[in-house]
């Protein structure tokens, strides 16, 4: 009886309400487990914690050598940075998207480090962001996309530079970034 062709899943609460797993481009995962460690075990450091250090951060990165973007939006590695959010942090910290995570420097990874964090309080402080099908609990947009420099503005003038903004395809993401701020 669900109006709503992208509600793969509702749940009726013991108070009458309802829970709805809504997700239009069938991303989400759902898991009904006992032990919550059996799905968020295998994912990666969460960046606003205490754990996610410079030092440690360095050390993930130097073991990979995939593109930095690619590494960034791999939950087994870090947490909850989504693709728009990885292009905002890349950005801000001056990287590439397609440079080696492992050829980043330690002042990079410093950067880098602190630009991941910045974007997602600011995004946590926004709701979210809203681009296309993301609506909060209460069915409210996010406001986090209007804070957005690089993310879904091709072709638009860079913020600090005005070089047009650019877009790529890493591993089937659309990547974001100003070629003038973020040399290869």
């Amino acid at each position: 009886g669900e109006s709503d062709p992208y509600v793969r899943a509702i749940f009726r609460l013991d108070n009458g309400s309802r829970l709805r797993l809504r997700d239009p481009r069938k991303l989400g995962r759902m898991y009904l487990v006992s032990d919550a460690s059996q799905v968020v075990g295998k994912l990666g450091p969460e960046p606003l914690g205490n754990a996610f250090t410079v030092g440690a951060f360095e050390r993930m990165l130097a073991r990979r050598s995939a593109p930095i973007k690619a590494v960034l939006c791999d939950q087994a590695f870090l947490a909850g940075v989504g693709n728009m959010y990885a292009d905002e942090a890349l950005f801000t910290a001056g990287i590439h998207p397609l440079r080696r995570a492992c050829d980043l420097s330690p002042q990079d990874t410093e950067r880098l480090h602190r630009s991941i964090r910045s974007v997602l309080q600011q995004a946590i402080a926004g709701c979210g962001a809203s681009i296309s099908d993301y609506y909060r609990p209460g069915g409210e947009s996010g406001t986090a996309q209007f804070t957005f420099r690089v993310a879904h503005r091709k072709g638009q003038p860079c913020p600090v530079c005005g070089t047009p903004i650019e877009r790529v395809m890493i591993r089937q993401r659309g990547s974001y970034f100003c070629p003038a701020c973020q040399p290869v």
